[in-house]
């Protein structure tokens, strides 16, 4: 990282004017380096934001990097993830330094409270009526699967989020047949830092038309077509080093420079893999292994499809049947990938009939080892569900710290890995039950511990019973939202509350989680107590709550690190997202002096000079 020394020869001459010794301000007759490397070291982040609000020359300073960079490194919340191509020590970037330390903080109080708070909600303009949404880990990008207002065309829109000249699209693909179970993960391809894309789309087998479109019917219905589907899995890579100058904040969006590097660019969705299947593709998941990227995939009854994007290699898992019973009577239910392990966590339903007229449901949680070959595999591990009729189940992702080639002083996290979430929907009574599956820690003598998910330590948390109206759930492994809605049958169902989640195991365990250095505190204030709710409903904005009563809900996305909720209303062409941490938004001076005007070193006018020409800069 480079010291503040280096970096102060970047200050821009208006704050070099003011840290002189002729200053009528004794204070400000101290140099600016003191300040930075010998006084803010000493200082809290709310001496900081004081500071900040004195006058023009304390509030640029305060901006400074080094300082929020600093606080990044001491303090032991959890961040933010960063994106691959984040630089830590480019200018750039510099104005998210202080949004990582501002957001992490302000989310982990918030979710604290018995009442959390929106904390800033935006409109975006979506430009299409959007379908279905994911959030990339940290909320910087949003992919969504849209159509036209005629339902004549359907693509797949890239948006930029928290960017200072505001929330935009930047680029779009067509998909020519909605876009179902969108899948979005950070993931390098060909050596290349990206954002990988997987849907699934579904046509008539042989090209025919008729009176029913493929695309007018949820992922989810059971349809009994005229003729045969044929289901198509497609893997969409975006580069990260194009679209890191597309959303350069130096750069106004609309301007000619802008829409050089634009035309100059070769398309930015490149199409990684196709597969074509006459029987449905279910629970699409994208994980890297061996540093490769991949997909998985269902194929109904019992089929599990791992395609190698790097070399489009493509294995077949095929489960056993339980029991020997027919293969109609077995369906997969969801899947997850455990890439650090090379396991496979699969739930499925088996429907047997030990006597005529009697059916037997049963629930099994199973482990897979990732097969090297194809072939018939059964499971190492099994641990029955109990006997409910469910709807749905619903996996949180393994949590994966996610540290950049520049971030050399922000370390992983230690110790045992967050636990899987595991959601049931269940039918009667209509309602949720969560299980977490910890870790298990493996320990050999002079060998760090290891930490693997088994199914030993899976802990049944809650069960929540919201009939007669269905609860849906935004997963994640520690922070969850559930959100109530009036009928399950409607593209656009009615909302009626929305809610946040805390699972009672995982509550103590953040009330001891550590909490800043002590020697080097970053704030002077002490935690909110950790609420003992369970679920906790959010108060929408009015205007939200009056388009869900009246337009219904058409697509939500959730991003747990970030503490960020996206979602559209019935047909009408906005994104609405709903922060609930507070992040520090540059300040429209400092926006207009930092990232629209040329900074550059302070160098003498005069080359044969020794003290260089001081130019006064006044900010509006």
């Amino acid at each position: 990282m480079p010291s503040s020394t280096s970096l102060a020869a970047y200050l821009p001459n208006f704050l070099i004017s003011r840290f002189k010794r002729g200053s009528v301000c004794y204070i400000q007759r101290l140099p600016f380096d003191i300040y930075l490397d010998h006084i803010f070291i000493y200082l809290h982040i709310e001496d900081i934001m004081c500071l900040r609000r004195v006058d023009r020359t304390y509030f640029l300073l305060t901006h400074e990097p080094i300082i929020w960079k600093r606080f990044l490194e001491r303090m032991k919340t959890p961040i933010p993830p960063l994106r691959p191509t984040f630089r830590y020590s480019l200018q750039v970037t510099d104005f998210e330094i202080e949004q990582l330390v501002s957001r992490a903080i302000s989310l982990e109080d918030n979710w604290r409270r018995d009442e959390p708070r929106v904390k800033t909600r935006k409109v975006m303009e979506a430009h299409h009526r959007v379908l279905d949404m994911r959030l990339l880990a940290g909320g910087k990008f949003l992919i969504a699967s849209v159509r036209d207002l005629s339902s004549h065309r359907y693509y797949i829109t890239l948006f930029s989020l928290d960017h200072p000249k505001g929330n935009r699209a930047v680029a779009r693909v067509p998909t020519i047949s909605k876009a179902y179970d969108l899948q979005a993960k950070y993931m390098r391809y060909q050596g290349r830092h990206g954002i990988m894309v997987a849907y699934t789309r579904r046509t008539f087998k042989n090209g025919e038309r008729c009176d029913i479109d493929p695309s007018d019917y949820k992922d989810t219905d059971a349809v009994d077509p005229p003729f045969p589907f044929l289901y198509e899995s497609l893997c969409l890579h975006i580069s990260l080093d194009a679209l890191e100058e597309l959303v350069d904040p130096r750069i106004p969006p609309g301007s000619d420079e802008f829409y050089n590097i634009a035309v100059a660019r070769s398309p930015p969705f490149l199409q990684v893999s196709l597969f074509e299947s006459e029987t449905r593709i279910t629970s699409l998941t994208l994980f890297e292994l061996d540093q490769k990227a991949h997909v998985a995939f269902v194929q109904q009854p019992r089929r599990v499809v791992f395609i190698d994007l790097a070399s489009g290699v493509v294995s077949r898992m095929l489960i056993h049947n339980y029991k020997d019973y027919p293969e109609k009577a077995h369906q997969i239910r969801t899947i997850r990938v455990l890439p650090e392990q090379r396991d496979v966590v699969l739930i499925r339903t088996i429907v047997s009939e030990e006597t005529p007229g009697h059916p037997v449901t049963e629930h099994l949680t199973e482990m897979f080892h990732i097969p090297p070959h194809a072939g018939t595999v059964k499971p190492f591990e099994r641990w029955p569900v109990d006997s409910r009729v469910y709807d749905s189940f619903h996996l949180s992702d393994p949590v994966t710290p996610s540290i950049g080639i520049d971030h050399p002083n922000l370390k992983p996290a230690s110790g045992a890995p967050p636990p899987i979430s595991l959601f049931c929907r269940t039918v009667g009574p209509v309602g949720i039950v969560h299980y977490l599956i910890w870790p298990k820690i493996e320990e050999e003598p002079n060998k760090p511990p290891r930490y693997y998910f088994n199914l030993e330590y899976v802990v049944p948390q809650t069960v929540h019973v919201s009939g007669p109206w269905a609860t849906n759930v935004l997963t994640g492994s520690s922070k969850a939202l559930m959100y109530t809605v009036d009928s399950e049958r409607k593209d656009t169902p009615r909302v009626l509350t929305v809610r946040r989640y805390l699972s009672p195991q995982l509550q103590p365990l953040w009330s001891l989680r550590g909490l800043e250095d002590p020697i080097e505190p970053i704030s002077r204030r002490d935690r909110p107590e950790l609420s003992k709710k369970y679920y906790s409903s959010f108060n929408l904005p009015r205007y939200l709550r009056r388009k869900l009563d009246d337009e219904g809900l058409a697509a939500i996305t959730w991003d747990e690190a970030i503490g960020r909720m996206c979602l559209a209303c019935g047909d009408e062409f906005k994104i609405h997202i709903l922060d609930f941490a507070s992040a520090v938004t540059p300040d429209a001076r400092f926006k207009q002096w930092q990232l629209t005007q040329q900074i550059k070193l302070n160098i003498p006018a005069d080359p044969g000079r020794t003290t260089g020409c001081e130019t006064r800069m006044d900010v509006d």
